[in-house]
């Protein structure tokens, strides 16, 4: 490779892998000289998998914009780490800066409860895995509405990567083996599934190769109902991709999967779905920075209110394991969770206080609830007087976060969820969501189970943006792990002063003292704590009333952070730790 044309630098975190693997989450950077096809910038894609990074970097190589190159990420993942994350069967919420109107969106790419579900039916299955947790899949449409408002690439250059590794097949890792296992029974009484991930009966084991055979067929089908109307219009190709899915032979087939299998999705709940580019939320983190997140039925709000009570504190005096730091952080994220608990879910179903939840008095207000020396224990009130919102109007599986630069400076931070379930829709090769896990059958939730709307979705990657520009792309997978881990790793990055990889290897904390999203829905009243803490600090958080226990999970983060437009950090998470053979187990979303 012409030095001269592209330096890349492979940037993964501690325990992570080298460049030459096939497991793991891996991060890289790509530097481009002015004789790069993207622009002249720097340009970065951090995935949880090389190949699924790799992708990225091929698009960008083609000539493809930070929307082309999420694209191709998000459906190589779907290969790579099919029980996370689908470009098919899954829902996305993400964020993306045109650098051309200096404007950042949301996407919704999140689908509804189909119109057969009640909670009445539900709940008595609440916790029973199958096609009945599954919610429409909006990953699809979302992306297509991406790559309308701001792709270059034709669907096939994008969908090629994915397809390629499909058919060739990957070697098992570490980590897919470990969920193999977790799922065995599972995957035992699905015949679909089976025929992917077992040989000669027996489950795959690590080294062997899987085969997406099915998908990588069903992504070649949308790549060809684009190409049959791409001699008339872009936007005409795209559309005949978004009906193929929801309105032709996927919708018909997953449909029919549900019937089958005693679901609740109908045609007409998939031919009336349409994804959203909305206006994300956002707030003034100190003079020149801010910070933005996805609206409602996002959960990203979450983050934004707590960063909305830490901003009044000044942590220059502190590092950032100190316990103040730690008991700072922990409470002002219980006061958000209850905030969430008590107001989110689906907007065109609840009333959601967004502007008196995000208003600087009320941060002030929030602020003063705070007592150094002592911890709050569930159950306690949001900090509005009016519950009223709470009424109705009208854990766990994972997630993948992933973010892409561009060289002309378009920035994409994407949060995409499954489910790790391995539920396979008959020969399509799609894997399917089981999104119903997060929702609520209580009367008084605002995110009780309503059919035609949607759960209140834990995915939210933010975007910081500083004088205007991007700051710091991230996100962390793990139901109510995420804008946990998202505080932390913007505090270790813009107070702490910590680069990129530095913010991802920290130690990290999650707090249970809220009704988890996840079935049971119960509230458990401890600060889980990685053991990397020292112990004097675990003690004194003990003191002031906190109940420490040892971290199961705290997720997996990925990062990009721009100091200016030349120079950026990708960081990585080391957590699935492929290097050693073996597989973290993580709180899932």
């Amino acid at each position: 490779m012409d030095t001269n044309v592209r330096r890349r630098e492979f940037l993964a975190g501690t325990g992570g892998i080298g460049a030459t693997s096939v497991a793991g989450c891996t991060g890289f950077s790509v530097e481009e000289s002015d004789e790069a096809q993207n622009g002249s910038g720097s340009v970065a894609v951090v995935s949880q998998h090389e190949l699924a990074t790799e992708a990225g970097l091929e698009v960008l190589e083609d000539g493809g914009t930070a929307a082309d190159a999420a694209v191709a990420v998000a459906a190589a993942l779907s290969v790579v780490e099919p029980w996370f994350s689908s470009a098919l069967g899954g829902g996305t919420w993400a964020l993306y800066y045109d650098a051309d109107d200096e404007e950042i969106t949301s996407l919704d790419g999140v689908g509804p409860v189909g119109s057969e579900a009640s909670p009445e039916e539900y709940e008595g299955r609440a916790e029973t895995a199958g096609v009945h947790q599954a919610v429409v899949p909006g990953a699809w449409d979302g992306w297509m509405l991406w790559l309308e408002a701001y792709g270059e690439l034709d669907l096939d250059t994008v969908l090629e990567p994915a397809i390629e590794t499909a058919r060739e097949g990957t070697p098992v890792n570490p980590d897919m083996r470990g969920w193999l296992e977790n799922e065995a029974d599972e995957i035992d009484d699905r015949p679909d599934a089976a025929e992917i991930y077992h040989s000669d009966g027996d489950l795959l084991e690590e080294g062997d190769t899987v085969y997406q055979e099915a998908m990588a067929d069903t992504f070649e089908a949308l790549a060809d109902a684009y190409d049959d109307h791409a001699d008339e219009d872009r936007s005409e190709a795209i559309q005949a991709a978004r009906d193929y899915f929801y309105r032709g032979p996927i919708a018909e087939a997953i449909v029919e999967f549900s019937d089958e299998h005693d679901g609740y999705l109908a045609l007409s709940d998939f031919e009336a779905f349409e994804a959203e580019i909305v206006d994300p939320l956002s707030i003034e983190y100190d003079e020149d920075v801010d910070v933005y997140q996805n609206p409602p039925n996002s959960q990203g709000i979450t983050q934004l209110l707590a960063l909305n009570t830490l901003k009044a504190f000044d942590f220059d005096d502190l590092e950032s394991e100190d316990a103040d730091a730690v008991h700072l952080q922990v409470e002002a994220i219980k006061l958000a969770f209850a905030d969430r608990y008590h107001h989110v879910g689906d907007p065109e179903r609840v009333d959601i206080p967004v502007e008196e939840l995000l208003d600087d008095e009320y941060a002030e207000a929030q602020t003063d609830r705070i007592d150094m020396d002592s911890a709050m224990e569930w159950p306690f009130d949001s900090g509005l007087e009016d519950e009223e919102s709470v009424s109705s109007v009208g854990d766990a599986d994972h997630t993948t976060t992933f973010h892409v630069v561009d060289g002309d400076g378009n920035a994409a931070a994407v949060t995409t969820s499954l489910g790790a379930q391995f539920l396979v829709v008959g020969d399509t090769g799609i894997h399917l969501n089981n999104r119903m896990r997060m929702i609520s059958v209580a009367d008084d939730d605002p995110n009780r189970l309503t059919p035609g709307y949607k759960v209140r979705h834990t995915s939210n990657p933010y975007m910081a943006v500083r004088d205007g520009q991007p700051y710091i792309l991230g996100g962390n997978t793990g139901v109510d792990t995420q804008p946990q881990g998202q505080t932390q790793q913007f505090l270790h990055v813009h107070e702490f002063g910590h680069g990129a990889q530095e913010a991802i290897d920290h130690p990290r904390f999650v707090s249970t003292a809220f009704p988890s999203t996840a079935v049971p829905w119960e509230a458990e009243n401890t600060l889980e704590m990685e053991a990397e803490y020292p112990e004097d600090v675990r003690e004194d958080l003990e003191n002031r009333g906190h109940d420490v226990v040892d971290a199961p999970s705290v997720g997996s983060a990925t990062m990009i952070v721009l100091e200016d437009e030349e120079s950026l950090e990708t960081g990585a998470e080391p957590r699935i730790s492929a290097a050693e053979g073996e597989v973290t187990e993580l709180e899932t979303d």
